[in-house]
């Protein structure tokens, strides 16, 4: 599951500039998928009870994995054995002109994906990538970093 950032305009300023801004502002980038990766890797409060299942065949299927591996019914959020740690779990990869936020957890997206996010993770308060990075764009942290990465690359 991954997240992408797109800054638009950089590439009408490299042409009117005649320059690469590439590399220069791979730090910018790094940093704005940051400000992402923080947002979205926050775990919620306690879980909310009752559960609330997609459906009794989600529920079902849930305790009979857990039964089949020999666990107790109950999940503890980072320590159960079927726990991938979601949270320290994402990590920013950037390169010249885009950065991508993501996590390999399998469940992530059932988790935290805006169209796949289950009931029972909303409830409880999971935040989903794409109120992450609203929450980024809304603070105005993105426009500040590349303000100040502009400002810093032509002597501001």
């Amino acid at each position: 599951m991954a997240y992408r950032i797109e800054v638009k305009g950089i590439e009408e300023i490299q042409r009117k500039l005649g320059v690469n801004l590439g590399s220069s502002l791979m730090p910018a980038f790094r940093a704005a998928g940051e400000e992402v990766r923080k947002e979205v890797a926050q775990y919620p409060g306690p879980v909310s009870h009752p559960i609330q299942w997609a459906s009794d065949k989600q529920r079902r299927a849930y305790f009979a994995q857990r039964h089949d591996k020999g666990l107790s019914p109950g999940y503890t959020r980072q320590s159960d054995p079927m726990s991938q740690r979601l949270g320290p779990s994402w990590a920013v990869e950037a390169s010249p002109m885009r950065v991508v936020v993501g996590t390999r957890v399998g469940y992530a997206p059932y988790v935290q994906a805006d169209e796949m996010q289950q009931p029972m993770h909303k409830a409880t308060g999971w935040r989903t990538d794409k109120q992450a990075v609203e929450i980024v764009e809304m603070s105005g942290k993105i426009q500040q970093i590349f303000d100040r990465a502009i400002r810093f690359l032509f002597g501001g």
